[in-house]
């Protein structure tokens, strides 16, 4: 939110002719008290200025500011729109505009990239791009690129991962088709694709901005040595991790500022915001409104991307591509659950979350009942077969029809018994997330990270239990 400053500027300091955009300059109020503020850009014919000490945004109108102000921040304006034509020569898209990241609208910046709507939820929003070969960000092809929203439309991250281990040589198709691919990537064709992306990407983004400065960003065991160059408000962190991957991110300055820690939201509001979002239909159907989804793409990111999923839900920011890091996916996937769960743990108990593994002999609706009801997703192994797919996808079609509930409960019971005498299959293991259930039809809401269209599929019990590798891992308050 942006304040506006009517009438507390009256005059300023002497300010220095020769100061250079993202300085702080001295503007004395009303009382005569000095004032440090930096200029950040202009909107809707105002000022954008950041006091210094509460890093606040505030807008005031050129006219309320004395001459010696105005003249310089008309500069500091014009030399802003000279580095914005410089930056957007070099990242190749319109990415960057004359105001910092926390007031734009991210669905402008979506949109100028090419992204689409990943998930759309009431606290966050979020747009994802798998891009072409032809597709050049900042002078490389980025495999992935990632845009996060607050629950006020305004960016929070912007993540761009080029080479890396997950979707450098994957063969494999999107959704369940992930499971008929491969990947021919080698340890040394990687490292020489992260080389070649991130001299490049350095390189054009010190043509525009000068030198990086180097730091450590992040928490616990995704904390790791960043490239980082400052712009309006914007850091631009350039990171290579070694036989992982080459990511940029672009975060409010504030941000890198803190080092990439973020706060914790308290447990009575997280237990307050998630119980509201449990949605109670006249059928009988229980589930989950406001999970985010997240598309795990041509790769077998199951488990960080539903990771990914489930701490976003509990109020914890994640990366599906970090948390590849640290679970030690192999190359083109393959994630232990209980290696990513260990070194998680750290992350999740500093944000105020426990989390929680079960190991059940058959799946019932009760084992994951209570946590539905109170707003927690339950992430599930099982085994992603073809015909437990055509099921989960053909059911939730016909289920928009259904107007006898009773008889499609003995319907679809007569079906699952004709499925479940079939072997089961030790193939496609998978993990995904249950998020919903209906006790009086015996069905339970699933959800796959793979697009929207993936958000809830309904299965009969009966089959999910034929599917299920018997784990359960929840993220708790």
């Amino acid at each position: 939110m942006i304040r506006h400053l009517h009438l507390l500027f009256l005059f300023a300091a002497a300010l220095p002719l020769q100061a250079k955009v993202g300085e702080w300059h001295s503007l004395r109020d009303e009382q005569g008290k000095a004032l440090m503020v930096r200029f950040e850009g202009i909107q809707d014919d105002r000022y954008l200025l950041r006091r210094q000490n509460d890093g606040r945004l505030f807008e005031v109108a050129p006219g309320l500011l004395p001459d010696s102000a105005r003249n310089h921040f008309e500069k500091e304006a014009a030399d802003l729109d000279r580095e914005i034509a410089r930056l957007r020569e070099t990242v190749g898209k319109p990415l960057f505009a004359g105001t910092p990241f926390e007031v734009r609208e991210a669905a402008e910046i979506a949109k100028a990239l090419g992204l689409r709507t990943e998930s759309k939820t009431k606290h966050s929003t979020s747009w994802r791009l798998y891009a072409r070969a032809d597709y050049r960000l900042f002078g490389a092809r980025p495999y992935s690129i990632a845009l996060y929203s607050n629950e006020n439309g305004h960016p929070t991250s912007l993540s761009a991962v080029y080479a890396n281990k997950g979707d450098f040589g994957s063969t494999a198709g999107f959704g369940e088709d992930h499971f008929t691919g491969g990947n021919d990537t080698t340890i040394k064709s990687l490292e020489a694709a992260m080389e070649k992306d991130e001299k490049a990407i350095e390189q054009a983004i010190s043509s525009a901005l000068g030198d990086a400065e180097t730091q450590r960003y992040g928490e616990g065991k995704s904390r790791r040595t960043v490239k980082r160059w400052d712009w309006n408000g914007h850091s631009l962190l350039l990171s290579n991790e070694e036989d992982e991957y080459v990511s940029l991110s672009i975060v409010p300055l504030e941000l890198a500022e803190a080092g990439g820690k973020t706060g914790k939201v308290k447990d009575t509001d997280l237990k307050k915001r998630i119980a509201a979002d449990v949605i109670r239909e006249e059928n009988g159907d229980i589930y989950l409104g406001q999970v985010p989804m997240v598309n795990q793409g041509p790769k077998g990111y199951c488990v960080p991307a539903t990771f990914e999923r489930a701490m976003r839900t509990m109020g914890i920011d994640a990366d599906m591509y970090l948390l590849a890091m640290v679970g030690e996916t192999s190359i083109g996937g393959g994630t232990s659950v209980q290696k990513l769960l260990e070194n998680v743990r750290s992350q999740v108990y500093r944000k105020g979350r426990r989390p929680k593994d079960e190991k059940i002999k058959k799946l019932r609706i009760r084992d994951v009942k209570k946590y539905i009801d109170a707003g927690v997703p339950v992430m599930w192994t099982m085994r992603s077969l073809s015909e437990y797919n055509k099921v989960a996808t053909a059911n939730t079609k016909r289920r928009k029809k259904i107007t006898d509930w009773s008889a499609w409960s003995s319907t679809i019971a007569e079906e699952t018994e004709q499925l479940t005498e079939q072997e089961r299959i030790e193939a496609n293991h998978h993990i995904c997330m249950i998020v919903g259930y209906n006790e009086a039809t015996e069905e339970l809401a699933v959800s796959d990270s793979w697009g929207p269209s993936f958000e809830r599929r309904w299965v009969p019990l009966g089959v999910a239990d034929w599917a299920s590798s018997n784990g359960l891992f929840m993220i708790l308050p």
